[in-house]
C-alpha cells in the first residue's frame, strides 16, 4: 500500500498469471477426479505428480515446482508404468503417466496418454490437454481446441476448469469478454469449494465488473477464500478492514489478515503489513519494523512493497534520504505496472536539475492509463503549465475532470481555477493590465491635484510638502497597480481595488488640511483604516478568482 490510507488496487490484476489455470498437466488432484470404480492407488513416485497446489501459477512455473520436489522424471515414468502395468484401465493412473512424460519433456506421448485417460472421462487430462493445445506445449496452438476440452472437463466436474474458463471470459483476451459468463463460471467452480473462483467472484463485486459494486459481497467471497487458505483474499480482506469498506473499518483486524497473508509468502500483504507499522495505525509506529517488511516483499517481487521502500528513501523516514535507491525501487515497482509508483516515478524525472519532461509524462500517461488519479492531476498539471508539453487548457481540463471522477481534491481544486482563469490569451491579458494600470494612474493624478495641492510647493528648509505629499502618493497607489497584475488574468469584470483608491482620495481630500505641528503631508489615520479595509476585501476576492495555477502553487503530487 502507498503512504495513502485506502488507496484502491489497480483494476487491472496480472492476466497471464491469472489465466493461466495451475499448469495444464501440473495442478490437478487426479484421486478427486477418477471415475469408475474404486482401484488401488499408484506407487508413491507417479502418485507425487498429482499432488500439487491450486495456485493458478502457468506451465513454467508449474514445471519449476515439480522439479523443486526433486521428483525424477525418469523415475516417476517407471513408476507409472508399472503401475499401469498393475491396473492398465486406470484412468487415473493413465493420466499420471502422461504428466511424468510432460515433465520429461516427452510431450507428444503425454498427450497419447491424456487423451487415451480424457477417452475414459477423466476429468484431469481433459484440463491438461486443453492447456497443452492454449499454450502450444508439445502442438501447435490452437484455443478453439482448449475451449473444447476446457468445456469437457468442466462438465465432468473439474473445478480448475471451469476457474480457467471464467478467466478467460473476465480478461477478453483470447475470447470476447464477458462478465456475465465468467461470473457463472465462477459461482460453478466456488460450490466445489474452489479458493481461486472465490476469490475472483469477490473482485467482480468489488470492483462492480459485470454487476454493481457490492463491497459486503466481495467481502464474504474473500472470507470463504481465505478460510481456504488463500493469501490473496487474506490480503484483499486486509485492505478492506484498513479502508472500512464493505466490513468495519479496524486497522488491527487488517494486520492480522496482512500477518497471515505475508506469513504465507504474499509480497503485496507485506507491503501493506508495513505500511500500518510506517504510520502507526493499528498499533505504535516502528519505522524499522516496517522497512525490514518492505524489505521482504521487494525481494520476492512486491510492487506495494518495492513502491514503499522507495517513499521512505525518497522522504527519509526510517532511513537516510536517498533520491537514487528511491528512484531504483519506483522503476523495479513501476516495470511491474504499479500505478502509484510510476505517478511517483514521473515526479523524480521532474525534481533536481536534470529534468526529463519526456519520461516524466509517459509515466504519468502510464498510471493514468492504470487508473490513478494522481497522476491524472499530474497531467493536467503539465498541460495547464505547458511544463515539458505544449500548453493546452483543454486537455488540463480533461485530465483534472477524470481525475475529479475518481474523488480526487488537488484536481477538483485546480479545475476550479482554471475555470475562474478563462482569458487564456497573453495579448488580452495584457490589454487588460495596461487598462486597470491606466485608471491607477488618472486616480493618482486625481490625488495629486485634490490633496497634494493644498500644500505649498516652496521649499523651506528641504523639499516642499507639496513633493512630499506627492513621494507618498506613490507608495499609496502601489496596491491599485498591483491589483491589476492580480486582475488581469482572472475571468472577473472589474478590479473592484481601483475603488479603494478612490475612497482614499475622498476621505483625504473631505478633511481639513493638517495642523502646521503635524507631518503636513501624512495620510489621516481614518483615511489609511478605510483604505486598509478596502484593499484586504477586494484582494480577498481576487485572490479567490486568481488566474491560472502555476507549478510553484500547485505542486504535482
Amino acid at each position: 500500500m502507498s503512504g495513502e490510507i485506502g488507496r484502491n488496487r489497480e483494476m487491472a490484476r496480472k492476466w497471464v498469471c491469472r489465466r493461466a489455470l495451475a499448469f495444464l498437466a501440473i495442478t490437478f488432484a487426479g484421486f478427486s477426479t477418477h471415475v469408475g470404480s474404486a482401484q488401488a492407488p499408484p506407487d508413491f513416485e507417479c502418485a507425487q505428480l498429482s499432488n500439487m497446489p491450486d495456485d493458478g501459477s502457468p506451465l513454467a512455473v508449474g514445471l519449476k515446482v515439480l522439479a523443486s520436489k526433486k521428483i525424477d522424471p525418469s523415475q516417476a515414468e517407471s513408476a507409472c508404468r508399472s503401475a499401469l502395468r498393475s491396473d492398465p484401465a486406470n484412468p487415473t493412473i493413465i493420466f499420471l503417466l502422461g504428466r511424468a512424460l510432460s515433465l520429461g519433456n516427452k510431450r507428444l506421448e503425454a498427450i497419447k496418454y491424456y487423451l487415451d485417460a480424457a477417452d475414459r472421462g477423466h476429468a484431469g487430462a481433459m484440463n491438461d490437454l486443453a492447456g497443452m493445445f492454449e499454450y502450444g506445449v508439445g502442438v501447435p496452438k490452437n484455443l478453439a481446441t482448449a475451449l473444447e476440452w476446457y468445456e469437457k472437463s468442466a462438465e465432468f466436474g473439474h473445478a480448475d476448469a471451469m476457474t480457467h474458463m471464467g478467466q478467460l471470459s473476465e480478461d477478453g483476451l483470447e475470447i470476447p469478454q464477458d462478465f456475465a459468463n465468467a461470473r457463472r463460471w465462477y459461482e460453478k467452480a466456488a460450490a466445489l469449494g474452489n479458493a481461486t473462483s472465490m476469490n475472483n467472484l469477490a473482485d467482480l463485486h468489488r470492483y462492480g465488473r459485470g454487476v454493481a459494486p457490492d463491497l459486503s459481497a466481495a467481502a464474504n467471497w474473500y472470507l470463504k477464500a481465505a478460510k481456504l487458505g488463500l493469501a490473496s483474499a487474506m490480503n484483499s480482506l486486509g485492505e478492506l478492514s484498513e479502508t472500512g469498506t464493505g466490513v468495519p473499518q479496524n486497522y488491527q483486524t487488517a494486520k492480522n489478515w496482512y500477518k497471515k497473508a505475508a506469513d504465507l509468502g504474499n509480497a503485496d500483504a507485506m507491503g501493506n503489513l508495513g505500511a500500518l507499522f510506517e504510520s502507526g495505525r493499528g498499533g505504535p509506529q516502528l519505522l524499522e519494523t516496517a522497512r525490514e517488511w518492505y524489505v521482504k516483499g521487494a525481494a520476492l517481487n512486491g510492487r506495494v512493497a518495492m513502491h514503499n521502500l522507495g517513499a521512505m528513501l525518497e522522504n527519509g523516514r526510517g532511513t537516510s534520504k536517498n533520491l537514487a535507491e528511491a528512484k531504483f525501487w519506483y522503476e523495479r515497482a513501476a516495470a511491474l505496472k504499479y500505478a502509484p509508483a510510476l505517478n511517483d516515478l514521473g515526479r523524480l524525472y521532474l525534481a533536481g536539475a536534470s529534468k526529463n519532461y519526456v519520461r516524466a509524462k509517459t509515466s504519468f500517461e502510464q498510471a493514468a492509463k492504470l487508473g490513478n488519479a494522481k497522476a491524472m492531476n499530474n497531467l493536467g498539471m503539465l498541460y495547464l503549465n505547458g511544463t515539458g508539453v505544449q500548453r493546452n487548457v483543454n486537455l488540463a481540463r480533461s485530465w483534472f475532470e477524470r481525475a475529479i471522477a475518481l474523488n480526487n481534491a488537488e484536481a477538483q481544486e485546480n479545475l476550479k481555477h482554471l475555470e475562474e482563469a478563462t482569458l487564456v490569451d497573453g495579448a488580452q491579458v495584457a490589454a487588460r493590465r495596461a487598462s486597470c494600470m491606466q485608471i491607477c494612474a488618472t486616480l493618482h493624478k486625481s490625488y495629486v491635484n485634490s490633496v497634494c495641492g493644498r500644500y505649498s510647493a516652496i521649499a523651506d528648509n528641504g523639499q516642499p510638502e507639496r513633493t512630499k505629499c506627492v513621494r507618498m502618493s506613490l507608495t499609496l497607489t502601489q496596491p491599485c497597480r498591483s491589483s491589476c497584475r492580480e486582475w488581469a488574468p482572472t475571468s472577473l469584470a472589474d478590479n473592484k481595488c481601483v475603488t479603494c483608491l478612490q475612497v482614499l482620495i475622498a476621505c483625504s481630500s473631505g478633511q481639513e488640511p493638517p495642523d502646521s505641528n503635524d507631518i503636513p503631508y501624512a495620510v489621516p489615520k481614518d483615511c489609511l483604516a478605510a483604505l486598509a479595509d478596502c484593499t484586504a476585501n477586494c484582494r480577498a476576492q481576487t485572490g479567490a478568482k486568481s488566474g491560472t495555477p502555476s507549478a510553484s502553487r500547485e505542486k504535482l503530487k
